[in-house]
């Protein structure tokens, strides 16, 4: 009686492996882009008669979002949804963020699945990330300070989001970075550039994009239309002359008076 019990289970067995054998199970994570398309590629080829079953969930997929050869499709997949006939390759067009979820593909042959794959795309759909500009830093003019004619001071920035970092690069190195998790505040990054033949380029990068621009000498370093220091703190000295020793002549004439009124800022005096 034992023995009879172990050939059925193995007659069981051989059964059971013989119709789900070239069954394929294979769990896939991707990741989207908000706006962008997708392809949830199966890596067949060849498909002809067989039947194409699509089901979708943000849990388990339960809804038939796209089929060939089963019944219909639900008409308000369509629009957003392509199928290839010969690979079983679902196209999703136009992601958003409400996309996450369990995509199942199930070819069915002879009324049997001799394909099945599972597709997780994770909550984290991403838009791509701004694009990031560099101005120049203003500092204040000061005698006691004079200005650095070998370095200018410049600041990178670029609207902050979901896993976004901005980056300094000298060439291909990179020199600093900064991050936010609170995707409200924009990111800054300033950057002492010392004026060499160094290329510098700031780069803002997510998880599924960047963007890049490079740091151009010529744009962001003349602040001050190439006037050197020395005329600087000629036009600083003549300001502080005028300061100090400007009249200003005012006449009046009340009851055939003639009235100067003499103003040298700090004195006020008036003689008929």
């Amino acid at each position: 009686m034992t023995l009879c019990l172990f050939y059925l289970i193995q007659l069981c067995i051989c059964f059971i492996l013989g119709v789900l054998g070239d069954v394929g199970t294979e769990i896939k994570t991707v990741r989207g882009i908000e706006g962008r398309t997708i392809t949830l590629n199966t890596g067949l080829t060849g498909l002809q008669n067989d039947s194409i079953l699509w089901t979708y969930g943000t849990v388990k997929a339960e809804t038939t979002i796209a089929t060939l050869n089963v019944g219909r499709n639900r008409p308000e997949y369509n629009e957003r949804l392509n199928l290839d006939a010969h690979s079983g390759s679902l196209t999703i067009k136009s992601l958003t963020t409400s996309d996450y979820g369990i995509y199942e593909l199930r070819v069915i042959r002879e009324q049997h699945d001799v394909f099945l794959v599972s597709f997780y795309m994770s909550p984290g759909i991403l838009a791509p990330v701004s694009a990031p500009y560099i101005r120049h830093k203003t500092q204040s003019l000061s005698l006691a300070s004079p200005l650095k004619q070998d370095s200018c001071s410049v600041v990178c920035t670029v609207k902050n989001g979901r896993d976004v970092t901005l980056s300094w690069y000298r060439g291909e190195e990179r020199i600093n970075q900064t991050s936010n998790p609170d995707t409200n505040k924009t990111l800054f990054l300033p950057l002492e550039v010392k004026v060499d033949n160094d290329i510098y380029s700031c780069v803002a990068n997510n998880p599924v994009s960047d963007q890049t621009i490079k740091l151009s000498i010529e744009e962001h370093c003349q602040p001050h239309s190439g006037l050197d220091h020395s005329k600087i703190c000629h036009i600083c000295q003549l300001f502080s002359y005028l300061q100090n020793n400007l009249i200003v002549y005012v006449r009046k004439q009340l009851t055939n008076l003639d009235y100067w009124v003499v103003y040298d800022f700090n004195v006020s005096q008036a003689h008929a």
